[in-house]
């Protein structure tokens, strides 16, 4: 397989910081002790950054805070750039779509506001951005922007950055002398600023254009530049890169073994630093490396492995290499019809990529922005007189505009400074009254967590489950109880009035209340255990069904589960209980009536029971997922679609269920805002 899909690691503007300094992170939490907003911002940012080369997952917390910060400061500069880090956070961790959603925000925030290099730089990720999904002409459509802007405001090293990203647009197209032109371009421009990091990545990049070229005499001494410098700077993910690329020349000219060890070595940072893209090139070069040894079964492994991950992140190039490689690995094996089949899926995503109306497209907009280039400095030079002429009429107001802003400004700020001073007294009262009730809701979501069961708890009783729980405040006004009693399994979840602080503390009685009844009470019917509760909530919140008197309650799925038996119970406070028999699904219906005071209080809750067979899976569940508006048309989700979600899942492990659930709610809810708590519970007999 070429190496092309290593040229992915050299894209994005990320900040080139040694890390390797003994102190520094030490140096930055000490900084994030001190009051000054501004400079905590802008510490948390470089904390990020820090992970950002190494464990990137363990960072996002800081980058959290620092947009809580930005928010609460109201400063778009600050909540455009940490957008910005949110976009580069994703692309990292190969969520393309999410990565995009976070760099076009901070992009009109740069357009507003006429800020020219970050608005250069957001183009320019979105570039990098539009390459990785496989669409060539929307990258080089943000590319020529970049570079419009960058020469417009004489950046040089953000054009240098560009031109690196213009020549890799143009070696995925096989045009080797358009891509080396501007390769040098970026070379000459980071020598001359001294710019190590930046010359690392050109001789990366040398390394692999000469390798596709053929002139292997230059290949070995590019990269062992580039991994030599990446090694002093302390830079994981392109030591990792420059570690393959080493590989892969080894590979080449026989020595194999020694290939494997770079390329495993490579896999190990890639992993540790959860890089999805990096490590798929890295297992389809490994299981390829397999493959020219015949040994069949490991380079199925690792190509299938390659695969499950491109699924994950949808990425065009990296599905249809994994196809490709696989088709080969079947051909060998003479497995003629696997090989096809996989055959036909590589075709599908390589036609899907590029297509001959998209490469005339990248030629007209590259003639586009030469032609733009030229006609902009003939201008320049026929504006140039006219420019010193207002210059010097300029310069003769200049004296008296001044005095007259000076004193103008000197006035307003003396009736401003009055007034600001009360306003930053009130300001440091708030944000000191905000803290303290954040403090005191973030130790109370820690008690609510502490008394939920323990997932270990859980586990030694349902082995095959899942539980998909999302508040949407810090604390949350659903939960989930689960016991054991007699052999039988008793779970539930339950729905609060309200949500956050409310929620919470309906929640804490509800546990409460559960675990008094379950130990006093000898039957373990589920509509006998809901008629208690029910009592006990009318009871505690003073309930007679009087006018204007709270209404609090609480909505419920209760199951009891006897496995040795096969038998299972089911009582319900508006929420229900679905059951799936393979593709069968069955239905126990709640009452039409709540945990608390209401109309039919007097009546009893319906007991449900039935047999249940090996192989049955059950789900009970809160309204927060089905109520959740999103999709295109802003709707919600809906029991039926639900539903359609559950069955298409049946046949699934129950944590790859969770994952598929939680995906299609986050692909769902986009940039809607999470309306209600999250509960749902999967059980597998």
């Amino acid at each position: 397989m070429k190496k092309n899909l290593f040229l992915l690691l050299l894209l994005l503007i990320y900040p080139f910081i040694n890390f390797g300094q003994s102190g520094y992170l030490d140096s930055l939490l000490a900084d994030l002790k001190r009051p000054d907003d501004t400079l905590k911002i802008r510490t948390l940012i470089k904390t990020f950054e820090y992970y950002e080369n190494s464990k990137i997952t363990e960072g996002k917390k800081y980058l959290d805070e620092a947009f809580e910060i930005a928010q609460h400061l109201n400063s778009l500069r600050w909540i455009s750039n940490v957008n910005m880090k949110y976009g580069n956070y994703y692309n990292i961790l190969g969520e393309f779509e999410k990565s995009l959603q976070y760099f076009n925000r901070a992009k009109l925030i740069f357009e507003k506001n006429n800020w020219m290099i970050g608005l250069a730089s957001t183009c320019n990720n979105i570039g990098v951005t539009f390459e990785k999904l496989g669409k060539y002409d929307e990258a080089m459509a943000s590319y020529i922007e970049a570079l419009n802007i960058y020469d417009t405001i004489n950046d040089s090293l953000a054009l240098a950055k560009t031109y690196l990203n213009l020549g890799l647009l143009y070696f995925r197209q096989n045009d080797f002398e358009k891509c080396n032109e501007l390769y040098n371009k970026s070379l000459e421009i980071r020598i001359r600023l001294d710019d190590k990091a930046g010359m690392a990545l050109v001789y990366n990049n040398l390394g692999i254009l000469n390798y596709y070229m053929e002139d292997y005499d230059n290949v070995t001494q590019y990269f062992e530049k580039a991994y030599k410098t990446y090694k002093e700077l302390g830079h994981l993910r392109q030591q990792a890169m420059a570690l393959a690329n080493l590989a892969e020349i080894l590979n080449i000219i026989g020595q194999k073994d020694k290939s494997l060890k770079y390329y495993f070595e490579a896999l190990n940072i890639e992993r540790e630093l959860e890089n999805k893209n990096e490590q798929i090139s890295t297992l389809l070069l490994i299981s390829e490396v397999y493959l020219s040894r015949n040994d069949y079964d490991n380079a199925h492994l690792y190509a299938k492995e390659a695969l499950s991950i491109a699924k994950i992140t949808n990425a065009l190039p990296e599905l249809s290499n994994s196809y490709k490689v696989l088709y080969n690995i079947k051909k060998e094996q003479k497995n003629y019809p696997d090989a096809l089949a996989n055959l036909e899926l590589y075709k599908l995503y390589e036609d899907s990529i590029f297509s001959e109306s998209k490469m005339k497209q990248l030629t007209e907009l590259q003639t586009k922005y030469e032609t733009k280039k030229k006609e902009q400095q003939i201008d320049n030079l026929e504006n140039e007189k006219l420019i010193n002429e207002l210059r010097i009429k300029r310069q003769r107001n200049f004296s008296f505009t001044l005095m007259l802003g000076f004193l103008s400004v000197f006035l307003f700020l003396l009736v401003l400074f009055k007034q600001n001073k009360k306003i930053k007294l009130a300001n440091h009262l708030l944000a000191y009254q905000k803290k303290q009730i954040t403090d005191s809701i973030e130790y109370a979501s820690r008690i609510q967590s502490a008394v939920l069961p323990p997932a270990d708890f859980i586990s030694g009783i349902i082995p095959e489950h899942f539980i998909f729980y999302k508040p949407r405040d810090i604390v949350s006004g659903d939960f989930y109880w689960i016991s054991q009693k007699e052999g039988k399994t008793i779970i539930a979840a339950v729905d609060c009035t309200g949500h956050g602080v409310p929620g919470a503390f309906m929640s804490m009685l509800g546990i409460a209340f559960m675990n008094d009844i379950i130990n006093k009470e000898r039957s373990l019917t589920p509509n006998i255990i809901l008629n208690h509760l029910r009592d006990y909530v009318k009871e505690s919140l003073h309930q007679t069904g009087r006018e204007n008197e709270t209404k609090d309650g609480m909505d419920i799925a209760l199951c009891v589960i006897d496995q040795k038996n096969n038998n299972l119970q089911f009582s319900g406070a508006y929420n229900s209980l679905l059951l799936f028999r393979g593709k069968d699904i069955i239905t126990l219906k709640a009452d039409r009536m709540p945990i608390g005071i209401h109309l039919s209080e007097m009546t009893s809750f319906t007991n449900h029971e039935m047999i249940t067979m090996p192989g049955d899976s059950i789900y009970i569940f809160t309204d927060g997922f089905i109520d959740q508006f999103g999709g295109k048309d802003g709707r919600k989700f809906k029991i039926n679609t639900f539903k359609d979600l559950l069955k298409s899942l049946q046949g699934l492990r129950m944590n790859d269920q969770k994952k598929a659930i939680e995906k299609v709610y986050y692909d769902w809810k986009g940039d809607f805002e999470q309306i209600d708590d999250i509960l749902i519970i999967g059980v597998h007999l």
